[in-house]
């Protein structure tokens, strides 16, 4: 019995020494850049709209995390409701960035955690990157675009907005993560999700 408690401490200093391997391994593996595939945003932006998460993972030396660049390529494709300015159906399509950055921490062997500063987000909806498409048939003249393009952009940052922010505020915790062949396959807010790394040599 005595050999056994002697024992002990020893044993719990191997299981120490295992869990910082692993924690140290995973960080590793996750510094750099992930992106997904397009995911859906929201139902209040219209027809559809998508989004493609870029995470980047910067590690720190000597820590097991470090900072956090989370980015969201918006993709929007709707229809501009009629009005005194529009009098002909127009549908648009729409693109945007979103940004926030924050820090990460390793759990685990398979979780890191996630905390993002929201004084540091951001959301731009470019008017010139928007593209109108008139339904011709109908013989009116399109309207002017220098007018339309710029509510338009604010009129798809202002929808976007939420749905945005709950992608991202919701991301605290990023956890049953497996890495193989520059694909990370893990949990985030409970949803399944498939993340490539970019930028491989």
């Amino acid at each position: 019995m005595k050999k056994i408690l002697q024992l002990i401490p020893a044993i719990a200093l191997v299981l120490m020494a295992s869990s910082c391997d692993s924690k140290s391994k995973l960080a590793k593996d996750i510094d750099g850049t992930w992106a997904s595939s397009p995911e859906r945003l929201s139902d209040n932006v219209g027809n559809s709209s998508s989004i493609i998460r870029i995470l980047e993972f910067d590690k720190l030396p000597d820590k097991n995390g470090g900072t956090l660049i989370m980015s969201g390529l918006i993709s929007v494709n709707s229809a501009l409701p009629q009005g005194d300015a529009i009098d002909n159906p127009i549908s648009f399509t729409a693109s945007g960035v979103a940004t926030i950055s924050g820090e990460w921490t390793v759990e685990d062997d398979d979780e890191i955690t996630i905390f993002l500063d929201g004084s540091t987000m951001k959301i731009d909806v470019d008017p010139d990157g928007i593209v109108l498409d008139y339904n011709v048939l109908t013989g009116t003249s399109a309207p002017d675009t220098t007018t339309v393009k710029p509510v338009l952009a604010q009129m798809v940052k202002k929808a976007i907005s939420g749905g945005v922010e709950t992608k991202f505020f919701n991301a605290r915790k990023i956890d049953d993560i497996k890495i193989k062949d520059n694909m990370m396959s893990c949990e985030i807010d409970d949803y399944d999700i498939t993340l490539r790394r970019q930028n491989v040599d």
